[in-house]
């Protein structure tokens, strides 16, 4: 028996239904994209960080000069761990240099202020420059930081992205079919919001196999409401066998 409908699993699909040009995106995946986007924009600003770090690393290891420095003053910096800085002045083709630079707590504790300590700068450019040469342990803090952060943001992100590259192709080629309703129930999901899970049929264009897909969407309009029973009608947008979506 056909039951009434169609029914819209996600009202953002009715200009689709009714020919006008569809969102690609419903507004739950597009929040979030642009959400992971600002983590993301933060890990491309860590990695470039790391790189340039290595970079002036690579020159202070290859390329470089010595000269007299003094220590013009000291700080700790306390967040989640200490930090430890030193301003030292230096001087190359009469410019004065005095850069800050972090250093380890042993290194922190032997210098005084206005003491006089050595000095490694890059030949090409004098604004990078260092006291203590050959501490990686901050770099490679760092690396392991960078690869973590944005391999998080990368699992996280990419099916987000591989969600809206399949519906921008359902959306280009996509076929409009009918299916119809196998079960639909609501239950609240943990943020307390009621969501609708359904489970949908419909027979395929290319084989006449008929292929079963099961879906969910965030319906609050629909808490306390009847939902569609078995048989009511749904759109389906399908391009192949693998790629389809009920709307």
């Amino acid at each position: 028996m056909q039951h009434p409908g169609p029914f819209l699993l996600d009202p953002d699909h009715e200009g689709l239904v009714k020919g006008a040009r569809p969102r690609l995106l419903p507004r739950q995946q597009g929040c979030l994209l642009l959400f992971l986007s600002l983590f993301g924009l933060a890990g491309l600003c860590t990695a470039a960080a790391t790189v340039r770090q290595w970079a002036e690393f690579v020159i202070l290891s290859t390329s470089y000069a010595e000269t007299e420095g003094q220590v013009r003053g000291r700080r700790i910096e306390s967040d989640e761990g200490a930090t430890y800085y030193v301003t030292y002045r230096f001087v190359v083709d009469d410019r004065v240099y005095t850069p800050e630079d972090s250093v380890s707590k042993k290194t922190y504790l032997s210098l005084e202020d206005d003491q006089y300590l050595i000095v490694r700068y890059a030949q090409s450019d004098p604004n990078i420059s260092t006291i203590e040469y050959g501490r990686v342990g901050g770099l490679l803090a760092l690396t392991g930081f960078c690869l973590f952060w944005n391999g998080i943001v990368f699992a996280v992100t990419r099916p987000v992205v591989l969600e809206l590259l399949k519906k921008r192709k359902l959306a280009q080629k996509g076929q409009r079919l009918e299916g119809e309703i196998i079960r639909c129930s609501g239950y609240k999901d943990s943020d307390g919001d009621f969501t609708v899970a359904l489970r949908y049929g419909f027979r395929s264009p290319q084989t006449g196999m008929r292929i079963e897909g099961k879906d969910t969407q965030i319906r609050k309009d629909l808490k306390g409401e009847p939902l569609p029973p078995p048989g009511t009608a749904v759109h389906i947008l399908h391009l192949d066998d693998e790629t389809y979506m009920v709307l």
